[in-house]
């Protein structure tokens, strides 16, 4: 077997830079803390007087342009807040821009019916401007209601389809009192999408789901999806969080790079990557084998938010060191080869969503990236300041920030596989 190169995932990130550095992000948005558009002032007596809404408990994870030019965050409800999706509104508040539930104040109320959302993690649009949701179905540690794949079309915010997720597949199948399930990654195959596929982590239970839009399933191993007890620490401006959190970071690797469809991934926990054959993922709800890949490298701290062009750009933030890197995956992952785009202890504290979009931001069309960073030691800690800013999205042009550096696109020199790339062959 040939390797070309071995990742090193972490560390070269941070101390790598080419030729030079690119121009800073812009800061699109920030928030003191979280306050939405309400329907009426009575609505939001009631909410703060019923305990619902507190801004002290409310945090942003996850960002999403939409096709028509809106942008969605998500609030998960680690407490009991008023709604876990929204699009950032046009109006400011005290706090900073209110947050206006998505697709309405409706869907989002406390019963946990089959006509709302109860928390989201992280959604994301496909190729065929399908906005894809996962409802955990908990708030905090309690199942309040069945979790849940909600699909809906952003131009009219309609909902398309509901796919409810049994337990036995939403919960461990050692210990069903473990189980929170989160989008990772969205495929499809075809200018139509005809084939699409749906890849979920649980994060506290430790396994992988797959939806093919017709069955879904479970793949279960500690190895490739569970923690690393010694990584579950997670450490930043003198305070510690516990984060006993699996698969976590899951891409799809883009045509033209590789022979046959691959996917990297790794839990957040971790300081492993892993990758695997689509094929094989595919064909594992017939028990059928799948190849793993395991990177050969040991990172020294975990990773947690990352998304990849079109072209083959790589953008990547971190919890517990305060910059964000990218790296093009036509060259191998080398010192020379990663390029800090920006060091930020104020901006990118804890980097919790990147998302790369094909969109117009800040007045510039192209594929762009956004990114959410949030005071999350605070927040879990319950010391969240908010006389201070504490939620961050930054956001640019992909090309612009990387153009002279070594991320900007080249040549793509096609290989098999993972094996022929970055990755060992793996078997768990």
């Amino acid at each position: 077997m040939k390797i070309l190169f071995q990742p090193t995932w972490i560390l070269p990130m941070i101390l790598a830079c080419t030729a030079r550095c690119s121009a800073d992000l812009d800061v699109l948005h920030t928030w003191k803390y979280i306050d939405y558009v309400w329907d009426n002032d009575t609505q939001k007596e009631d909410a703060v007087a019923s305990g619902q809404y507190d801004a002290t408990k409310i945090a942003i994870n996850d960002v999403q342009q939409l096709p028509d030019g809106r942008v969605l965050v998500t609030t998960p409800k680690y407490f009991n807040n008023p709604a876990s999706l929204s699009v950032i509104s046009n109006t400011s508040g005290d706090g900073g821009p209110l947050l206006e539930p998505y697709p309405s104040w409706s869907w989002h109320t406390t019963d946990g019916n089959s006509s709302s959302i109860t928390s989201v993690n992280r959604v994301r649009v496909d190729q065929c401007n399908r906005l894809w949701i996962v409802d955990s179905g908990k708030i905090g540690n309690d199942q309040v209601s069945p979790a849940r794949i909600l699909i809906f079309d952003p131009a009219t915010d309609e909902l398309l389809e509901r796919i409810e997720i049994p337990d036995e597949l939403s919960h461990n199948p050692n210990d069903t009192s473990k189980g929170k399930l989160e989008l990772q990654a969205v495929e499809t195959e075809g200018d139509t999408c005809e084939k699409t596929w749906v890849y979920i982590g649980d994060l506290e239970g430790w396994g992988l789901l797959i939806y093919n839009g017709s069955d879904i399933w479970r793949i279960d191993n500690d190895e490739l999806f569970a923690p690393q007890e010694e990584y579950t620490t997670f450490s930043l401006n003198d305070k510690n969080v516990t984060l006993n959190t699996g698969v976590a970071s899951m891409l799809i690797l883009p045509d033209g790079f590789f022979r046959e469809k691959s996917t990297i991934f790794k839990p957040m926990a971790s300081e492993v990557g892993y990758g695997a054959s689509l094929e094989d993922l595919h064909n594992s709800f017939s028990g059928n084998v799948v190849r793993y890949y395991k990177t050969n490298f040991t990172a020294p701290s975990q990773e947690l938010a990352r998304d990849i062009s079109s072209d083959g750009i790589l953008i990547a933030g971190f919890p517990t060191v305060s910059v964000l890197v990218c790296w093009n995956i036509e060259w191998p992952l080398l010192d020379a080869n990663v390029v800090t785009l920006q060091t930020s202890d104020e901006y990118l504290q804890f980097v919790s969503g990147v998302k790369i979009t094909n969109g117009i931001q800040s007045g510039v069309e192209g594929d762009n990236v956004w990114v959410a960073s949030i005071h999350l030691q605070q927040f879990i800690s319950g010391s969240l300041d908010i006389t201070e800013d504490n939620y961050y999205i930054l956001g640019g042009n992909v090309k612009t920030l990387v153009n002279g550096t070594r991320c900007q696109t080249g040549p793509r020199p096609l290989v098999d596989d993972l094996n022929d790339k970055f990755f060992f062959s793996y078997s768990p």
